[in-house]
């Protein structure tokens, strides 16, 4: 887990604690004054003071994980206190001061673990429910006036904290509408990047790549009408290497759509192991390497386009090498089933005479490398190592997976 992703996760953490922490502390309190007041000041029996006392500061603690059962419980506890006590003793009756601070906090708590309406609800129960037990109930010394001035005020205060956590949950939800936005903005930016970024390496290839297969595929194709005395062999040579840079032009443009996100070229089918024997047959046939083959026969596990790209890729990329690094050399390719995998093998002697391009670097080149990763996409295995006669590429892959994946 990176750094990046702890953070958040602490400070989560922290604000829960402190949530709870809070909220304890708040319900402890009130708990105490609620039971203290109802039975010295209301006339509430002291079992029953502790009870009622007991869920009505429980509503608030409940709130953190069940807010909707929290409303009910709280607006419950409000119509119970105020059925409970007696307006005898000349105190703020229906609904005592702690009992108000009570349910408020416990309706705000509501609102912004949860949504507005439950809070609403239980305000709208609790205010009507007090009502009439002020407004019915009330005897001397407590007028009517003085009922509706706590009604007013236990309705006011609940309100007002109930409307101030509407106003936070609002707040609350617009900030993570924007931090959304700017994610998405954010992820939308660097797909762009990602995008211009791939146009400009087509546009490179295009301009230094294509340009010169091009230009030898078009050299290559006029040579025998440039060149009338050509050899018929060396016009035949010349015609398979014109042959050879049309391919290869035809894959550039595959590869320059898709790095431009050309549908088209996304569409369009890749070779597979079925196209091996084909790609083994020209290469021969251009005299560049003499092969010896063993190639698997039909095979349904091996039927997977993505597994049969990556041979088909590694077979091609062993094979130029030969042909650039070891041009002559004889090789051997085999292909078959090695448990639940494909085993490929490239294996080449030495070069007969001087090779066309000079060796790679140890350790591969780009080719190399991109035949490693190739693999190890497909959680397979490649080795290429140079040995005493010549050179072997050897690559695992797992057939089962590749065709399940």
């Amino acid at each position: 887990m990176t750094g990046t992703a702890v953070a958040p996760t602490l400070r989560l953490d922290r604000s829960l604690a402190l949530l709870w922490g809070t909220t304890c502390t708040a319900a402890i309190v009130l708990f105490a004054l609620s039971a203290a007041l109802g039975s010295s000041l209301y006339g509430i029996p002291v079992v029953l003071a502790l009870l009622l006392a007991l869920v009505l500061a429980g509503s608030l603690v409940l709130a953190v994980v069940l807010p909707v059962v929290a409303a009910g419980t709280s607006a419950a506890a409000v119509i119970a206190l105020a059925l409970a006590g007696s307006p005898d003793t000349g105190s703020p009756w229906p609904v005592a001061i702690p009992t108000t601070i009570a349910f408020g906090l416990t309706l705000a708590l509501v609102v912004l673990r949860s949504d507005w309406r439950p809070g609403f609800i239980a305000w709208v129960v609790a205010v009507a429910g007090a009502s009439v037990v002020g407004i019915a109930g009330h005897r001397p010394p407590v007028s009517a006036d003085a009922a509706t001035a706590d009604l007013i005020v236990f309705a006011a205060v609940s309100g007002v904290l109930l409307g101030a956590a509407v106003l936070v949950s609002r707040w609350q939800d617009v900030r993570r509408q924007l931090l959304r936005e700017q994610q998405l903005s954010a992820s939308e930016h660097a797909r762009l990047e990602v995008a211009e970024e791939r146009t400009r390496i087509a546009r490179e290839l295009h301009d230094v790549v294509a340009h010169g297969m091009s230009a030898i595929q078009v050299q290559a194709s006029s040579a025998r009408y440039r060149l009338p005395d050509l050899p018929e062999d060396a016009a035949r040579e010349f015609d398979e290497l014109a042959a050879t840079a049309r391919a290869s032009m035809g894959e550039m443009r595959r590869l320059l759509g898709v790095l431009r996100h050309d549908g088209g070229a996304d569409l369009a089918p890749q070779p597979g192991l079925s196209d091996v024997p084909a790609l083994v047959a020209d290469a021969a046939r251009h005299g560049e390497v003499a092969l010896d083959a063993e190639l698997p026969q039909d095979d349904p596990a091996l039927g997977d386009p993505v597994l049969g790209l990556a041979a088909y890729r590694i077979v091609q990329e062993s094979l130029s090498n030969v042909a650039r690094h070891a041009t002559g050399a004889p090789v051997r390719i085999r292909i078959d089933r090695s448990g639940e995998g494909v085993r490929i093998e490239v294996r080449n002697g030495r070069a007969p005479g001087r090779p066309a391009s000079a060796p790679a670097p140890i350790g591969g080149g780009h080719g190399i490398r991109g035949m490693r990763e190739r693999a190890e996409l497909l959680d397979g295995t490649l080795t290429a190592e140079e040995l005493d006669d010549g050179f072997a590429v050897v690559a695992v892959l797992p057939a089962a997976q590749a065709v399940t994946g």
